[in-house]
Formats: C-alpha cells, structure tokens, sequence
C-alpha cells in the first residue's frame, strides 16, 4: 500500500504533506504539479513495479492511488487497447477511467468503482479538477479539507486544513467539493450455504497471499486461525504473529506449537511508548482503539523484523457472522449486523490500517471479500446465532478442519493491556480517557502538527 495527497497547493506544501506520510510508502516517492494543482505520492512496492503518479495514453488524466487490485490481470486483458507503462496493479484504475470517460468525471469514476476488486482510495486529475474515490467497504482511508486531500489527517493538519472522512464509496470532486456516494448491494442467491461460503473464503485468502512470505495477527480464536489453516492448504509460506503481558489470557500462546508462530512478550514499562506510538499512528486517543492498537502495533513491528510486508488479519468477521456476545440480545440482529458493518470503517478499519502502515506494512483482510460479505449478508439468521452459538457457520467450518472453537476476548483484555493502562493511569491520579488525552496532546505537540481534530 502507499500514501497519496495532493490539491490546490504549492508544490512545497504538499511537499510537507508528503514528508510526513514516508513510512506509508519507503520505497519511492512522485508528485506531479501543474500550475496550482499538485499530487503526490510514497510508494510501498508489494505487487509489480510502477512508480506514481501514473499518466493515461492521452496524457490528459493522472492519477494516483493507495490500493490493492486483485482482478488487475483481467482488467488488463479487457484494456489491451490501452498502452501500460508500468506492471503496478493499480495502474489499470487511469485506464479504467479513461475507457468510462465520456466528458463527465464523477460518472466515469462510479463506472471503474463498479468494476474493481479490491481496496483502494486514490485520486484524478483532468483538466484541473480532481476526484477522490474510495472503494466500498472502507479497507483504505483518505480525508479531504477545502482545497487538499491526503491518506492521513495530519498531513491536512500540517496545512492548517480540516480533515474530513471520504466515506466508503464515495466520491468527491474538487474545487466544486461536489459529492457522491455510490452503494452496492451485498446479496445473492444462495442453494449450499456452508459449502458457498467456504468457497468463497479460501478464495478470499488465496486472492491475498498470491506472494512470497506474508504474516498472520494470530489471537487464538476462530477468525485468524481459520486464515492459518486455509493459507496451509493453500501451501503458503507465512508466520503467525501473537503478543501478550504475563499472566494475560493470551499469554498461553507461546505455548502454541502450530506452523510458523512468534510469540512477543510485551512489558509494562513499553506500553506509554506503545500508546504514544498508536496514537500518532492513529491520530485519536479513544481508549478501545489505543488498547486494540498496542497489542497490533507490536505484532506489525515484530513482522517488519521479519522483512514481512503484508499482513493478513480476521477483521470484519464479527460484523458478518454474528461474534460479539451482545448479539446474542439483539432483537434485530439482521438491522444490527447491517449497521455495524457499514460503521466498521471507521470503527476498526481506520485503526488497522493507519497501524499497519505506521511500520510499512500492508494489511489484507480476507472476511471483507466481496463474495464473502455477499453471503454473509444473504445467510439466514439461525446460521449465524444457534442457540447460544455465535458465529455458528462459521465454527462449522473451523470445526471441519479440526480447529478447537475456544472462547475469545476482546484483544485489549486477552493480552492484558487494558489492565496495564488502567494501572498506569492510576499511578498519575487520572482516569485512562484522561491519561490518553495527555498522550495525545503530547505527541502532536511535540510534532509540530496543526491539530484540528476535535
């Protein structure tokens, strides 16, 4: 994955804006500018080689995008019209466009949205105006302000900009700040349930690990360990990566003899390094997030030891099937699941991806599949709860591949750091809302960042 911004700006502004999203893309950077219009981008190279921002056969539109396209291959068989300049996946988004455009930008760009697999957010320029888009589930993030637009908030905050959410599907053009949201409806026609559904989640995974080596957050439960055995049979070459305090509920793991596992310990006296580092990475201080983030910060750091660059991980799976035990009193778990669903944008993927990314590491997540959330969204409700079972069709299929269904909390308390910045926070007489706040007020003042966020 990479980072991109751009706008109505300086070339030496977004240059600052640039700097500043470098762990997103170490490998190369571009910009592009013409009169007051800029674009920028910092590549992580992960599929093909192809530095940005990209240009169309016409030389009317550039582009630059921080995504992931998995149906590139097939795309680039549909556009051999189109002269490719590079081997970058996402290089077929510009000739996509290009293809749709019949003089109205906006509309070309909800046409491509529809026709590509994967998880993205970029922007193009044509004839001095730019869209944003971003892909439908919200996998990658981008914010916007009046004139700027960037992968990060704090990238905008440099500028003294207001840094906005693109929501998932949404596109936007500037300088007009004209908007559009483009939904998709996640629903098909199922006769095999339990058989669809794991067709379409080995699928899932072997879409993502089409590569070298890759590594795994483990936690134990249903939903990582379910990717570890798929990615076995798919005779993959990756590591399971687990972390947790002594004495946690999670500390067990270092026991765990399964494939390729690594275990890291973490201590008391990291976390407040830890916190300030999510909070940076995440740019917020609400304390579920910092919590979920240490534990997934540190595994990220440990894979970036390992040279690993992709990271796979069990996100979205409580959202589809039914994981948390709140559903179980839910008296509309359909309406509930929907609406948890469509928040998990903002809720967790924000959080994963900006961590992830805080160390160089791309995050793929296999339960947000396309296919996958189709049929989700198609199961009847009894093979989602039965009983008191949740994630009941999912279990069925861990179970079939001799997966032990164990009882999960949520991370922040498994591996002990929700316990350890209560600890600390009270060692300062402060709540943890509290202790976080500082944190956050420290690091960016510290950076030097313009802090709009409110």
């Amino acid at each position: 994955m990479c980072g991109i911004c751009g706008g109505y700006l300086s070339r030496e502004k977004v240059e600052e804006m640039l700097r500043l999203l470098y762990h997103r893309g170490p490998d190369a950077r571009g910009i592009y500018c013409s009169d007051n219009l800029c674009l920028a981008h910092a590549l992580l190279g992960i599929v093909g080689e192809g530095k940005q921002p990209f240009f169309g056969c016409n030389k009317g539109f550039v582009l630059v995008c921080n995504g992931r396209i998995y149906n590139h291959e097939e795309l680039r068989k549909k556009l051999a019209n189109h002269v490719f300049s590079t081997t970058s996946d996402n290089e077929v988004i510009i000739h996509l466009i290009e293809e749709n455009f019949d003089g109205d930008l906006i509309k070309a760009v909800e046409k491509t949205l529809k026709q590509l697999d994967g998880d993205f957010a970029f922007a193009i320029a044509y004839k001095g105006k730019v869209a944003i888009a971003r892909d439908f589930v919200g996998v990658k993030p981008l914010y916007f302000g009046n004139k700027a637009f960037a992968s990060e908030r704090k990238a905008l905050w440099k500028i003294n900009e207001k840094a906005e959410a693109l929501l998932p599907g949404e596109i936007l053009l500037f300088p007009d700040l004209v908007r559009k949201r483009v939904k998709v409806e996640y629903r098909k026609k199922i006769k095999n349930p339990l058989e669809e559904l794991e067709k379409a989640l080995v699928n899932a995974v072997e879409k993502r690990t089409r590569i070298e080596k890759f590594g795994i957050l483990f936690s134990g439960g249903v939903d990582s360990f379910l990717i570890a055995k798929i990615s076995q049979e798919l005779e993959r070459s990756f590591t399971l990566y687990s972390v947790a305090m002594r004495g946690s509920h999670d500390y067990k793991l270092r026991n765990l003899r399964f494939l390729n596992m690594k275990f890291r310990e973490i201590k008391e006296e990291e976390i407040e390094d830890y916190a300030r580092k999510v909070i940076y990475a995440i740019e917020e201080y609400d304390r579920m997030k910092v919590g979920v983030g240490i534990p997934t910060y540190i595994a990220c750091e440990e894979a970036k030891k390992d040279g690993i660059g992709v990271i796979l991980s069990g996100q979205g799976a409580d959202e589809l099937f039914a994981g948390y035990k709140r559903y179980l009193r839910s008296e509309n778990l359909s309406e509930e699941l929907k609406k948890d669903f469509e928040n998990l944008y903002k809720v967790n993927l924000q959080r994963d991806e900006a961590i992830a990314m805080a160390n160089s590491i791309e995050i793929r997540l296999p339960y947000l599949d396309s296919e996958v959330i189709s049929i989700a969204f198609s199961l009847p409700e009894e093979l989602k709860i039965k009983g008191k079972e949740r994630k009941y069709i999912l279990n069925k299929i861990a179970r079939k591949r001799g997966i032990e269904i164990r009882e999960k909390k949520a991370i922040q308390y498994s591996t002990g750091v929700e316990k350890a910045l209560r600890k600390i926070a009270k060692r300062r007489n402060l709540s943890v809302e509290e202790y976080l706040r500082k944190l956050y007020n420290e690091t960016f003042k510290k950076t030097k960042v313009a802090n709009n966020f409110s």
